[in-house]
């Protein structure tokens, strides 16, 4: 059995928090048609905006891929 270090525990907590956005990414790229560069850059940039302010967190990859979706089409 191996121990896990603080950096393996903190990397798997990361990868737990990361992984609904990158499906969230998955889903725009497939539903909006466009690059996973296009979308993954717009989806950071409103990741990072409302991240400052919102305290619940569970909620994110939702709120964030409506803005992005939004802001994607109206680019269009």
């Amino acid at each position: 059995m191996q121990n896990q270090t603080a950096a393996d525990t903190s990397r798997n907590m990361y990868d737990k928090e990361k992984e609904p956005h990158v499906h969230a990414v998955d889903r725009l790229v497939h539903e909006l048609g466009l690059s996973a560069e296009e979308v993954n850059k717009s989806y950071r940039e409103v990741l990072a905006e409302l991240n400052k302010d919102i305290k619940v967190k569970t909620f994110l990859p939702i709120l964030v891929s409506r803005v992005v979706k939004q802001r994607l089409l109206q680019q269009r």
